[in-house]
């Protein structure tokens, strides 16, 4: 089945910008129950302005499960122009400041959608995660502490991220995967940010380094079932 059938395209202005965005509401319909809400981040190879690459590759594997949580869960998935980052910095080295990198408008843009769709529909409050791939890792991370607010938890694949961040996210519930030979985002943010955590006090931390592997773990990663039940799982505890 083509996933990508069962979301709308959407258009939505905020932070000076239109960003066009596909949204996928709960296969049940009106039920009457609160349900999740996710912000799906795609990589660099799927900007445009086509609202349809950003669906090309990624969350559509963990939606072949039949029994994922996604498919009871709204999904905003947002596209970036080609000449956009969900993080203005270059990602090959996988680290960078949040005090001298100011949030781009295409995630500031994204996460006030994320805030009008929560006031729109039954969303559950503390079940609203990111899930991110490559520049859309960045994204994640960066979401995850700007808005830690509204973010309660993060599936992230070989994204780049601030370690100093570690503190204001240890109480979130996060699973990240980066492949231990990636040249495309070196590792070494993922792997420092995973000791920071572990320094923050962090007890919903999983981290997946793939021996190996190069940039592509999302395959791998989205494909990990268990591990998206898991997060859900530990998310719907905190009700």
């Amino acid at each position: 089945m083509d996933f990508t059938e069962t979301f709308t395209k959407e258009k939505h202005t905020a932070c000076g910008i239109e960003q066009g965005y596909r949204f996928h509401r709960p296969e049940c319909g009106d039920d009457g129950r609160l349900h999740p809400l996710v912000l799906f981040l795609h990589g660099a190879g799927e900007r445009g302005d086509d609202n349809e690459l950003q669906l090309r590759i990624g969350i559509g594997t963990a939606l072949e499960d039949p029994e994922s949580p996604l498919h009871d869960s709204y999904i905003i998935a947002p596209q970036v122009p080609s000449e956009g980052q969900w993080v203005d910095w270059p990602w090959r080295g996988g680290l960078y400041d949040t005090k001298t990198v100011a949030e781009t408008p295409y995630l500031a843009a994204a996460a006030e959608l994320v805030r009008e769709t929560i006031e729109k529909y039954p969303i559950d409050k503390n079940s609203v995660l990111l899930m991110g791939i490559s520049m859309g890792g960045f994204g994640s991370w960066d979401a995850l502490y700007r808005h830690r607010d509204i973010f309660c938890g993060a599936f992230i694949c070989c994204g780049g991220t601030d370690p100093s961040t570690a503190p204001y996210i240890a109480d979130k519930v996060i699973f990240t995967y980066h492949g231990d030979i990636d040249e495309t985002v070196s590792p070494a943010g993922t792997r420092a940010m995973a000791e920071a955590l572990k320094k923050a006090g962090a007890e919903h931390f999983t981290y997946r380094e793939y021996a190996g592997m190069g940039h592509w773990t999302w395959d791998r990663a989205y494909a990990e079932y268990d591990d998206i039940k898991a997060l859900f799982a530990e998310l719907a505890k905190r009700k």
